[in-house]
């Protein structure tokens, strides 16, 4: 009995058949880690921002601070990574699926690199104009640091990412005052924050990320749908509606 073998014509067809659809399920797969991402990552935020809403409840309104600088010494005592640990009650809730920043303890997956003798302790930080420590000082009604103060809590973030590289991979916050108007703004802002978290190669008015607002609610946003200008942005409590 004679046994046909495959010709050289068969087999390159063959291989390349299976590279036509290993081309085809790459990108598929890709996307699907990004999406598992981006909803676990969702998922940490909202828990955040619950375990603050607790917070709230216990202690008359009042918001949780920061104090992780961008610069300086800390002060952990008041940093929402410590006064909050009662509430969301585990570490893994502050580090982002996917966030490999250099910055973190080796244990954590990180290099172990620190800025200014500080690590990454959280790929989360808070909203500035919330805090009563770092708050921009532009309005006679801050600090906003009181649900009573908030007039659209729906409409106002609370909880973002924060840069994954430079000064801010090791802050608890944002300074949404330095970021400007204009084309200029999201490139300032992901100086801060990590706007492309989960869209979006360049910083840009589309690059989409992660954000929690004060009625307990989370969602990916594009960043020019939380932030435009100084005067129309989900960060200022007097300009969020």
């Amino acid at each position: 009995m004679s046994r046909r073998a495959f010709t050289l014509i068969e087999l390159l067809v063959v291989i390349a058949i299976i590279a036509i659809l290993v081309g085809v399920l790459l990108p598929a797969l890709s996307q699907a880690r990004q999406a598992a991402r981006t909803t676990q990552c969702l998922a940490n935020v909202r828990s955040l921002q619950q375990s603050q809403l607790m917070y709230c409840d216990d202690f008359r309104g009042l918001f949780i601070d920061v104090g992780l600088p961008h610069g300086g010494t800390p002060n952990p005592d008041i940093a929402w990574i410590n006064t909050l640990a009662d509430y969301y009650g585990t570490t893994l809730v502050v580090h982002a699926p996917g966030d490999r920043s250099v910055y973190w303890p080796v244990n954590e997956g990180g290099e172990g690199l620190l800025i200014n003798g500080t690590p990454r302790l959280t790929s989360y930080g808070m909203n500035n104009y919330l805090s009563r420590t770092y708050n921009p000082g532009l309005s006679v009604r801050e600090p906003y640091d009181r649900l009573s103060k908030i007039q659209f809590p729906h409409a106002t973030v609370q909880f973002l990412l924060m840069a994954r590289e430079g000064d801010f991979a090791v802050s608890d916050h944002t300074h949404v005052e330095n970021w400007q108007e204009g084309v200029r703004s999201p490139a300032l802002a992901a100086v801060q924050m990590q706007i492309n978290a989960y869209g979006g190669k360049t910083p840009s008015p589309a690059s989409l990320s992660n954000y929690s607002f004060l009625d307990g609610h989370a969602a990916t946003l594009k960043f020019g749908d939380v932030y435009s200008n100084f005067q129309v942005n989900r960060f200022d409590p007097a300009a969020a509606q």
